[in-house]
């Protein structure tokens, strides 16, 4: 699975939805196997998360384990819940900062100035 959050800028994604428009504080969710691409409008900053599908299952198993009876409820249910292959979420530039703040600063590592001599 994969999670795409924008941080900067925006493009246009083609998927198995179409055609849709991305832009800062929208988060892209791509179920497994399911193809995307990207034509940038100008430039665009964004954060990839890969997330393993079994992993995932069971992180809902026990945030749901209130309504699930077992572990094997877990995939039909998030089968069920989940039904979109690809889905954009748009927390809004404001709340995408809420969502991971250490994704949203400006990170410089290994920067090194050199005088020529």
């Amino acid at each position: 699975m994969k999670v795409i959050i924008v941080r900067d800028g925006s493009a246009i994604l083609f998927s198995e939805f179409g055609q849709k428009p991305v832009t800062v504080g929208d988060v892209v969710v791509l179920g497994p196997n399911v193809l995307c691409g990207s034509e940038p409008e100008g430039h665009i900053t964004v954060t990839t998360i890969y997330a393993d599908t079994d992993y995932l299952i069971d992180q809902a198993f026990w945030q749901y384990a209130r309504i699930l009876h077992d572990k094997l409820d877990a995939p039909a249910f998030v089968r069920e819940t989940f039904t979109e292959p690809a889905q954009i979420i748009r927390l809004g530039e404001d709340h995408v900062g809420l969502l991971m703040p250490g994704l949203m600063q400006e990170r410089v590592t290994g920067w090194v100035s050199c005088s020529g001599r």
